[in-house]
C-alpha cells in the first residue's frame, strides 16, 4: 500500500489510491520524462548532453517530472563533507549566477537543477549537474542504499515544498 503525503489532506483533497494492474506497471515503466529544453539551448546539443548524466546510462540524475529539470540525492559520511559539498557548489552557483533548487539534512542534500527563466533544461544546469558530480567525488560521496533515498526521501520533499512557496526566485522584487 502507498503511502499518501500528509500535505494532501491538508489541502484538503481526497486522494485516490491508485492499485496498478501487471498491465499498467507495464505502461508506466516504459513512459519516461522527456527533457524540455530552455529556448536558448539547442535541444540536439541539449538532449546529447543531458543523455550522459541519467542513470539508465551510467549517470546518477533523473529527470524532473515537468522535464524541465535535473535531480539528485547525495550523500556523504557526515554533516562536515555534505556542508563542504554544498560549500563548494555554492561558490560556483556565484560565479556562474545560477542556484539550485536544494536541501540538507545531515549528511544529505537534494539538489535540482532547471532555469526559470527562459523556462527548461539549461547548458547553465548541465554545467552545474556535472560540478555537482566531480565535487561529490572528490568529498567522499557514498553509495545511497534505502530505496527511498535513491528517490530524494525527505530532501525531495522539501525542495518540492520550498521551490512552491518560494514563488519565481527569478523574477525582481519591486522596491518599496
Amino acid at each position: 500500500m502507498s503511502t499518501i503525503p500528509r500535505s494532501i489532506f491538508r489541502a484538503g483533497l481526497k486522494p485516490k489510491l491508485f492499485q496498478p494492474s501487471k498491465s499498467t506497471f507495464h505502461v508506466v515503466r516504459r513512459m519516461s520524462t522527456q527533457p524540455q529544453f530552455s529556448t536558448n539551448y539547442d535541444p540536439a546539443q541539449g538532449q546529447k548532453d543531458v543523455e550522459k548524466l541519467l542513470k539508465g546510462n551510467g549517470g546518477k540524475w533523473r529527470i524532473t517530472e515537468s522535464g524541465k529539470g535535473l535531480e539528485r540525492p547525495f550523500k556523504f559520511k557526515g554533516f562536515k563533507k555534505c556542508w563542504e559539498f554544498m560549500n563548494t557548489i555554492a561558490d560556483e552557483c556565484v560565479k556562474q549566477k545560477h542556484h539550485p533548487e536544494w536541501s540538507n539534512v545531515y549528511n544529505t542534500t537534494f539538489i535540482r537543477w532547471t532555469t526559470h527563466s527562459p523556462p527548461g533544461l539549461s547548458e547553465k544546469d548541465i554545467l552545474m549537474a556535472r560540478l555537482c558530480d566531480e565535487v561529490a567525488e572528490k568529498c567522499g560521496e557514498v553509495e545511497i542504499i534505502a530505496q527511498s533515498e535513491q528517490e530524494g526521501g525527505v530532501g525531495k520533499g522539501l525542495v518540492d515544498q520550498v521551490a512552491v512557496e518560494a514563488g519565481d526566485c527569478c523574477v525582481p522584487k519591486s522596491k518599496k
